[in-house]
């Protein structure tokens, strides 16, 4: 019996090789949604990052799809079920993150893994460690600042005694209101004051 030996070139490596570019924006495009997702210290503006995070899953799934042509066992989403959004903020928020969740544990053996980082040399982990030691001092004040009305009430405090009670009480009856109209302004914006 013959057997024929197919002499054409490696299409597996030139596919792989042309989904490449589409894979890799997937890639970052998912990470960015998760992180746009993820709440972390601040709570920020819900509906934004519901809308930002649609938009980068939108934008992997199209990578997704494009990378598709070359490679048809890539899993992705059609973009009406993307676009669609539910009515409570929350509940589009768990959504989005079980979307992107979704697409990326089907497509993990497809997409770009992330290269180890190598060790760095002794004169940038020195200017790093620079870097992080301006970085704690302004984690501290901006701490600092987020307990500001500790700072007031203890200023209150301690004035108490040298300005009087009618004084004190002036200036905290003042203090009060500028806060509620300065927290109501904010509110107005769209922004939630500290």
């Amino acid at each position: 019996m013959l057997a024929f030996r197919h002499v054409y070139r490696d299409v597996a490596a030139d596919s792989r090789h042309a989904a490449r570019p589409h894979l890799e924006a997937a890639a970052d495009a998912l990470a960015m949604a998760l992180l746009s997702l993820d709440e972390g210290e601040g709570k920020g503006d819900r509906r934004w990052r519901a809308n930002h995070a649609r938009r980068l899953i939108a934008e992997a799934v199209t990578s997704l799809s494009r990378a598709r042509v070359y490679n048809p066992r890539i899993r992705t989403l059609a973009l009406p079920f993307i676009i669609a959004t539910e009515p409570r903020t929350e509940d589009e928020l768990s959504r989005l993150n079980n979307i992107a969740t979704r697409l990326l544990f089907q497509n993990h053996e497809h997409l770009p893994a992330r290269l180890q980082a190598m060790p760095l040399p002794p004169e940038e982990e020195a200017q790093l460690a620079v870097l992080v030691a301006g970085l704690a001092r302004n984690a501290r004040i901006a701490h600092a600042l987020r307990h500001r009305w500790a700072v007031a009430a203890l200023g209150m405090a301690a004035a108490g005694p040298l300005l009087g009670a009618p004084i004190l009480g002036a200036l905290t009856a003042a203090g009060i209101v500028v806060a509620r109209l300065w927290r109501s302004n904010t509110e107005d914006d769209g922004t939630a004051a500290p």
